[in-house]
């Protein structure tokens, strides 16, 4: 059995329980993948262009994701697209994604640091008055009365219930014990 994909034209042999995603990863083919193959992305849609009769038809789980207009443009999740024949899978989409994948940089760069106007990350900018105006506000607050839980106002409201749970708990000293149990009052 054979794998042949397209544009490039390159054919693989292929095991009888080997999906395509897992082919094409082996013997350094693109393929998108999110999911690793659960299946739950859809990222590794291929378009099978001949095979069709070489492959089973797609699960529930892949209809979920792909939805019905498989059976009008045969594109398949190529991580559940498993053969028992030669087919022909079209990676067009495929190479699109990969062109418009943001590139990772790998390891260190030097830098020339007089000409980088960034540091850790951050954008610095070299405009004096913005660097005033950023000063002049961070002195500002500093020089701020700080803001406190307690001064919110949530406090009191919050120690009034529970003072009214302690005095119902006490022996009913405020007037009548907590009523909403429906619990009878302790007589000593």
């Amino acid at each position: 059995m054979k794998v042949k994909f397209l544009p490039e034209g390159q054919e693989i042999e292929i095991a009888p329980d080997q999906s395509v995603m897992d082919l094409a990863h082996k013997n350094g083919i693109f393929i998108k993948s999110i999911c690793g193959g659960v299946p739950n992305c859809a990222e590794c849609r291929v378009k099978l262009v001949e095979g069709d009769e070489n492959v089973m038809e797609p699960s529930n789980n892949e209809l979920n994701l792909i939805g019905t207009g498989h059976f009008i443009d045969h594109r398949r999740l190529s991580c559940q697209l498993k053969c028992f024949g030669d087919i022909v899978v079209d990676l067009s989409e495929q190479l699109e994604k990969q062109k418009t994948a943001p590139k990772k940089v790998l390891g260190n760069r030097k830098m020339d640091l007089d000409k980088s106007h960034a540091t850790n990350e951050m954008l610095v900018d070299t405009d004096k008055d913005l660097v005033d105006k950023v000063e002049k506000n961070f002195e500002q607050n500093k020089n701020a009365r700080p803001r406190t839980k307690s001064g919110s106002g949530g406090g009191k409201k919050r120690n009034g219930r529970n003072r009214n749970r302690n005095r119902n708990r006490s022996g009913g000293k405020s007037g009548g014990g907590n009523r909403s149990s429906g619990a009878p009052k302790k007589s000593d």
